[in-house]
């Protein structure tokens, strides 16, 4: 579970400095401003966090 965590810490976090780079270099879909990176964020976070659930359930049913 400590990996997953990690791992999903990890995954977030590296979006927000993807998102920044792009922001940096005037990058194409970062033009439509903060609203644009927001809702991103919240589908990365959605996607990790079910991800994980996923992951952990199937885990458990292999034990």
């Amino acid at each position: 579970m400590k990996d997953m965590q990690r791992n999903a810490v990890c995954i977030i976090i590296m979006y927000i400095v993807l998102w920044y780079a792009g922001a940096m270099f005037d990058f194409f879909p970062f033009i439509g401003g903060d609203s644009v990176a927001f809702t991103g964020l919240l589908v990365v976070v959605a996607i990790v966090i079910c991800t994980c659930w996923i992951i952990d359930t199937i885990r458990k049913q292999g034990r």
